[in-house]
């Protein structure tokens, strides 16, 4: 008898998961048509509720490294970034400032990336011949 319970019990479990594995739970969802609006809300009124500048929100080194990476090799090719490695990487009144390193005796340019860490906005972005 007590093998029997046993059974019924796991039988049940294993039923009742089977039964919700795979079901997805109904979420809210907005239409474009409102992320349109709320998009030409923020862009019209600064002053609306916004975490953007209250403080830093890029304040660790490493991040503001692979933010700046992403950016680069989009543009410059992940090749031509990688072997500018190590990079120059400063905090200078909440800009991270960033740039490349090439051998002494190595001909070429190298990036130059400045980001506000308040809001990654990029200021800043050449590369040198």
């Amino acid at each position: 008898m007590k093998k029997f319970k046993t059974i019924i019990i796991l039988l049940t479990t294993v039923l009742t998961s089977l039964i919700s594995f795979g079901q997805e739970t109904e979420r809210s969802k907005i239409t474009e048509k409102e992320a349109r609006v709320i998009l030409q809300e923020s862009l019209s009124d600064a002053t609306s509720h916004n975490v953007i500048g209250l403080k830093p929100l890029l304040v660790k080194e490493e991040k503001a490294i692979d933010f700046a990476e992403r950016v680069l090799w989009d543009i410059y090719g992940k090749k031509n970034i990688e072997i500018q490695k190590p990079y120059n990487v400063f905090l200078i009144d909440e800009y991270w400032f960033l740039s490349g390193t090439l051998p002494k005796e190595m001909i070429g340019g190298t990036f130059t990336i400045i980001i506000d860490s308040r809001n990654y906005r990029v200021i800043r972005l050449t590369h040198s011949r």
